[in-house]
């Protein structure tokens, strides 16, 4: 019995996919779905914040605020969910998406995690693994790939 689902949403045809298949097993199972977007930014907005100071002031932390950009996602992804009758958990992190949505499914203890399969080109390939390899690599728990 499955209780929590991480799905990773970006609003994309194939995240589309993977949202509606865990929202299938979210009902066939009674499970929590946590809904994961991600920022993608070059630096980790939660580590040092600046570089060094002339003095020795500790470093101020600009506090962490959704992205402008995600707030569409999670609200697409949040309707989605209530005309299914379901509800859930929506969260963003910032980042490299596969580490953040198997990151977030280890934090809740998931069993489960579902994303979409992006179609990529030889390019893509040849520079490195897509998300959902990742996932599944790195995730501990089952993985749902949604084509």
């Amino acid at each position: 019995m499955i209780s929590t689902i991480v799905v990773g949403y970006d609003g994309a045809d194939p995240a589309k996919k993977a949202l509606d298949r865990a929202i299938h097993e979210a009902q066939s199972d009674r499970a929590q779905l946590l809904v994961v977007a991600v920022a993608e930014m070059p630096l980790n907005p939660e580590g040092p914040q600046n570089f060094g100071t002339l003095d020795d002031t500790p470093a101020r932390m600009i506090p962490l605020v959704e992205p402008a950009e995600l707030e569409p996602v999670l609200a697409e992804a949040r309707e989605r969910i209530e005309a299914a009758g379901l509800t859930a958990e929506y969260m963003w992190a910032a980042g490299e998406p596969a580490s953040a949505i198997v990151g977030a499914a280890r934090d809740r203890g998931a069993e489960l995690i579902v994303v979409g399969l992006h179609h990529h080109g030889l390019l893509a390939r040849l520079l490195g693994p897509d998300v959902a390899t990742q996932v599944k690599r790195d995730a501990g728990c089952d993985v749902i790939v949604a084509d």
